[in-house]
């Protein structure tokens, strides 16, 4: 195993940053929960945001917000009842998503971490200038990786390590082609920190999270969600930047794990 290749998911290993230019990275989310507040069912409250991000993330719609329905064994996305407000960039490939129990941050063109939990931060902030938020609940940070590259799809044995690759690096010798295979797994890292993992390969059309467009071609996905979980996190922009940035890490931490060093080389990195 060579110096970048990590033994294990979790743990003190060092883990450096490794730049993929062409990386398969198609969406990273960032989400703060909270306990629903009486001044954001104000029809004003989307009014009093806009004005505070505006500049940033001009362009306005409104939709319904999508619940992810945790329970052993499956997660089931559900369109929920809250009005959701979309924000988006001059681009329009970041979206700042408020409703009466959640701020998200998402983005498919991911500039790092640093500027991504600083602008996590930054709306977190702006949030607090329209509503007094006492606490949030839970902070999430979602890395979805989806590699639609034939050839890589052809080579995933040497790409991916084989624990998380499981049958779609059995031989079928042309007997049988597999049509889907879909894993999870739930992991408890201490009293309020979590990390929920999904991977597997898609059909064309097909895709594991409504939330996310499909693809027209055969696809292998790894999704993760690393979390924070409690009855009070501070709400202070500051230390929604830091855990979020711890959140970020551990994910990461868990990717670096997952692939092979030839995963890191064909999607661009320098070793």
């Amino acid at each position: 195993m060579t110096r970048s290749q990590l033994q294990a998911p979790f743990g003190d290993e060092p883990c450096e940053d490794v730049p993929l230019s062409v990386a398969p990275l198609v969406r990273v989310l960032a989400q703060l929960r909270f306990d629903p507040l009486a001044v954001l069912d104000s029809p004003n409250s989307a009014s009093l945001f806009a004005a505070e991000i505006g500049k940033d993330y001009p362009y306005l719609e409104k939709g319904a917000e999508f619940n992810m329905l945790i329970t052993p064994g499956q997660v089931s996305p559900q369109m929920g009842q809250n009005a959701v407000w979309r924000f988006r960039s001059p681009d329009r490939k970041t979206v700042v998503s408020l409703s009466n129990g959640s701020l998200a941050l998402e983005t498919s063109v991911y500039g790092g971490r640093t500027e991504f939990c600083s602008a996590l931060s930054s709306i977190s902030a702006a949030l607090k200038k329209v509503a007094y938020v006492p606490a949030y609940t839970r902070i999430g940070y979602r890395y979805t990786n989806r590699v639609v590259d034939q050839k890589a799809l052809a080579n995933l044995p040497s790409l991916i390590r084989p624990e998380i690759l499981g049958i779609s690096g059995v031989q079928l010798d042309g007997r049988a082609d597999l049509q889907h295979s879909l894993a999870q797994a739930s992991f408890k890292i201490d009293a309020s920190r979590g990390l929920l993992a999904q991977w597997g390969e898609m059909p064309p059309g097909g895709t594991f999270d409504p939330s996310l467009s499909s693809f027209e071609q055969r696809s292998w996905v790894l999704d993760l969600d690393s979390f924070y979980q409690s009855s009070e996190v501070s709400s202070d922009p500051e230390e929604v930047r830091r855990r979020a940035e711890m959140l970020s890490e551990s994910a990461y931490r868990f990717f670096r794990w997952a692939v092979t060093d030839d995963f890191l080389l064909h999607f661009g990195g320098e070793l």
